[in-house]
């Protein structure tokens, strides 16, 4: 009894942390789909214009359900040196048990030159 009752509490254990491994998966693959997607946005050769990045992407975050909000969002855009830059950060967070919760701190940063006025 006492060897059923231990693997028991063996296949829960491993069943949790492949539940784990699965959303803690899903939450880095957001990160990255959030990542290429403003890479995509932000090129030079993209047709979107610069300052509808930020719309655009809160839109895909809205799709993938990542906590970015519009003040998460950043864009430089500086003529005289010829510099467009875009920042956005998010924390995504992950629970255990319901009793403790794993922060994820995501950044991104992206910069493009193009000719400017001199």
């Amino acid at each position: 009894m006492g060897k059923f009752f231990l693997w028991i509490i063996i296949a829960f254990f491993l069943g949790y942390c492949i539940l784990f491994g699965v959303r803690w998966t899903k939450v880095r693959l957001d990160y990255s789909n959030m990542k290429s997607e403003a890479e995509r946005l932000f090129s030079p050769s993209s047709n979107c214009p610069y300052p509808e990045v930020p719309n655009r992407l809160l839109r895909k975050a809205q799709e993938q359900k990542v906590p970015l909000r519009e003040e998460d969002i950043k864009i430089y855009i500086d003529d005289w040196e010829g510099i467009r830059v875009l920042n956005f950060k998010y924390v995504d967070s992950l629970p255990i048990f319901n009793y403790k919760t794993i922060l994820f701190k995501f950044s991104f940063s992206d910069t493009v030159y193009y000719p400017g006025r001199k």
